[in-house]
C-alpha cells in the first residue's frame, strides 16, 4: 500500500473514489478513472511494442511505473458470456494472424516434446489406476468416489485417444524442419477481455511465442463450463486455419485430464469429479466432429 500511495502522489491523482478488484486498484479522480496493477513482468513494454508494430491494436496503452502498470479504466458493455467468448476468439485469431512466423526446429526437440507427452499419459494412467485400486474394494463409497469409479473408463479412454493423437502429431512433426509460431496471450480468460466501443485484451504477463494451439488449449480448458467449444473453434478455424499436426496436438492436449485430488470436503470432491467428466465429454464431442475428417 505504501508503494501505491507513492504512485498516487507521484502522478498527483486527486482521488475521489477507490476500490480494488482482484489485484487491480481502481482510482477515480475529478476527470479520469485509472487502473493500477503491480508490475509482474519487466519486459511488458517490449511485448506491447511488438504487438503495436504488428498492428495489433486491441491493447490498452500502459504507463509503466517502477512498481505499477497504469491504464485508463474502460466501462464494459453488458454482454453475455457467450458473446464475450466469441469476441475473445475473434481477437485471438487476429492476434495469431498478425504475429505468425516460422521457427526452425530440430528432430531432437520434437522427440523430447513427444517423449514428455507420452510420459505424462503413462503417469496419469498409473495415477488413476492407483485410485481405482484404493477405492474399488470399498463396500461403502462416498458420492465423489462412487462417481469416479463408475465413470473411470472415460478417463482411460481419453488417455488412450490422447496417445493416438500425439502419435499422429509426431508422425508429421518429425519430418518438418520448422513450425508455425505466434504470439500467444497464454492467459486468455473472459476476465481478461474488455468489450466496449472497441475490444481489448488485458494482462499480457504470461505472453509467449509458441504454437497457436496453446491459446486455444488454455481458453477451452479454463472456460469449458460457460462456452461452446464447437462453435468457437469453427469461428477461429475459419479465420486462422490450423494445420493437421497442430490440430492433432490440440486434441492430444485437450484429452489429458487433470489429476483428481480428493480432500476432506466431499462437496468439493464431487464437483471436481463431475467437472472433469463434463469437461472430457465436451472435448470428445468436439473432437468427434473433426476425427472423421482426418481419418478418412
Amino acid at each position: 500500500m505504501n508503494e501505491l500511495k507513492k504512485i498516487i502522489k507521484k502522478y498527483r491523482f486527486n482521488v475521489k473514489k477507490y476500490k480494488k478488484i482482484g489485484k487491480t486498484h481502481i482510482i477515480s479522480t475529478d476527470n479520469e478513472t485509472y487502473c493500477l496493477k503491480r508490475k509482474e513482468r519487466k519486459d511488458l513494454d517490449k511485448i506491447l511494442g511488438y504487438l503495436k508494430a504488428k498492428q495489433f491494436n486491441n491493447i490498452l496503452n500502459v504507463n509503466q511505473d517502477d512498481e505499477y502498470e497504469i491504464t485508463n479504466y474502460i466501462e464494459e458493455l453488458p454482454i453475455l458470456d457467450e458473446d464475450k467468448a466469441m469476441e475473445a476468439i475473434y481477437l485471438m485469431s487476429m492476434l495469431h494472424n498478425k504475429t505468425t512466423f516460422y521457427k526452425s526446429i530440430s528432430l531432437d526437440d520434437v522427440k523430447c516434446f513427444y517423449e514428455n507427452q507420452i510420459d505424462k499419459i503413462v503417469e496419469l494412467k498409473s495415477y488413476f489406476d492407483n485410485l481405482c485400486y484404493i477405492y474399488d474394494g470399498d463396500l461403502f463409497l462416498a458420492p465423489s468416489k462412487y462417481l469416479f469409479i463408475r465413470n473411470v473408463t472415460v478417463l482411460f479412454n481419453a488417455l488412450d485417444y490422447s496417445k493416438i493423437y500425439i502419435n499422429k502429431w509426431y508422425d508429421i512433426a518429425k519430418n518438418k524442419n520448422n513450425k508455425r509460431v505466434v504470439m500467444n496471450h497464454n492467459n486468455l480468460e473472459l476476465s481478461h477481455i474488455i468489450v466496449s466501443n472497441n475490444s481489448y485484451l488485458l494482462n499480457w504477463n504470461k505472453a509467449t511465442i509458441d504454437t497457436p494451439i496453446m491459446d486455444l488449449f488454455h481458453f477451452f480448458k479454463n472456460n469449458f463450463l460457460i462456452i461452446n467449444i464447437n462453435s468457437l473453434f469453427k469461428t477461429y478455424n475459419s479465420k486462422y486455419q490450423l494445420l493437421p499436426d497442430e490440430l492433432f496436438l490440440l486434441f492430444s492436449l485437450l484429452l489429458l485430464p487433470d489429476k483428481i485430488e480428493f480432500s476432506s470436503n466431499e462437496i468439493n470432491n464431487t464437483k471436481e469429479v463431475y467437472n472433469i467428466y463434463k469437461y472430457l465429454s465436451n472435448v470428445m464431442n468436439f473432437i468427434s466432429e473433426y476425427d472423421l475428417k482426418y481419418n478418412k
